[in-house]
């Protein structure tokens, strides 16, 4: 990002440098060029991803976990396995101790 910031050559120039003294790889990403994204609409995706993987992953780890030492993780995988189809989603055909991710 800091190389997408407007700024004169010699200041984009000391920026890589200073990048590459400290082995840090310095190129353009790849959206910043596209007129319907801004610095403040590329990091929504981001953020969804971080606290998809920060909470709920997390959360069901601790859910799970749980139900394991209550011996009660079978009623978690029937319910899984028995969830009605929604438009948009599929079905569950596997328990969800079996789902990898």
């Amino acid at each position: 990002m800091i190389l997408a910031t407007k700024g004169d050559e010699t200041e984009r120039q000391q920026v890589r440098q200073y990048l590459e003294d400290r082995a840090v790889g310095n190129s353009e990403g790849v959206c910043w060029n596209m007129k319907f994204i801004s610095r403040t609409t590329i990091i929504v995706p981001t953020i969804l991803h971080i606290i998809y993987h920060g909470l709920v992953k997390n959360l069901l780890h601790w859910v799970t976990s749980f139900l394991e030492q209550h011996s009660m993780i079978d009623k978690l995988n029937q319910l899984w396995v028995m969830k009605p189809p929604y438009p948009g989603n599929t079905q569950f055909n596997k328990p969800y101790s079996q789902v990898p991710q």
